[in-house]
């Protein structure tokens, strides 16, 4: 008796399990790259052949100046990305050599495509608009990457007295574009930020930010401060 069950176990239910982990192995691979296409991508190469299976995991390229990464790899990353109707932003740190090559070929498949430049101002954009900024989270998160930009580094590293000029200045950024945003709208820009930074003296600055209870809050490291005139100094 126990000699036929190891025989039905041997030679049928273990062969079978076999096959059903072969075919699940073989349809579930074959499911998942028709549904990760998108990410993958091929390059164009003289012999072989190169494929990055999951472009969503990041991609660092490595060479020497003039060594044609633009022209080998970007070049395909970016005929990609318009096959399949990417969007995002594009750091052209090649003093617009990255942008000619992007242009022609967005521009082919009838994909809007944005040029934003200090030196050149051929669109404009507004990163603290309304639209972007639905509620508080997002304003002290803007607030903060305004920041780091300026300042160069990450705000986390600062410590002691510095961390207090640092959360003081942030809160401050933040209370003045979330009363922008709630009361003047069409004047929530960095420009009328900065200009409504300078021109008010210090007592209409604190009323304009405790006049909502939101900025306030928001700027309440700037506000607890204001009892130190050192402090205030600092900040303003």
């Amino acid at each position: 008796m126990n000699s036929n069950i190891a025989n039905v176990v041997l030679f049928y239910i273990v062969p079978g399990i076999f096959v059903l982990a072969v075919f699940y192995a073989f349809y579930s691979k074959k499911s998942s790259v028709k549904l990760d296409n998108k990410y993958r991508v091929k390059f164009k190469l003289s012999k072989g052949n190169f494929t990055i299976a999951n472009l969503r995991r990041g991609v660092s390229v490595i060479g020497a100046a003039g060594s044609g990464k633009t022209e080998s790899v970007i070049y395909n990353f970016l005929q990609h990305f318009t096959e399949h109707k990417f969007y995002g932003i594009i750091h052209d740190y090649k003093h617009f050599e990255i942008t000619e090559i992007a242009y022609p070929l967005f521009k082919a498949k009838d994909i809007p495509f944005y040029t934003i430049a200090f030196d050149e101002i051929h669109y404009r954009v507004n990163p603290i608009a309304p639209r972007y900024l639905p509620n508080e989270e997002s304003v002290n998160e803007i607030s903060k990457v305004l920041l780091e930009n300026l300042l160069e580094h990450s705000l986390s590293e600062n410590t002691g007295s510095n961390k207090f000029f640092t959360d003081a200045v942030e809160g401050l950024l933040s209370g003045l574009i979330w009363k922008m945003k709630a009361s003047y709208p069409q004047y929530c820009t960095i420009p009328h930020i900065i200009a409504a930074f300078q021109s008010m003296s210090n007592k209409m600055l604190i009323d304009f930010l405790k006049s909502d209870l939101t900025s306030k809050s928001l700027a309440g490291a700037f506000l607890n401060g204001l009892t130190s005139d050192k402090q205030t100094a600092g900040v303003k």
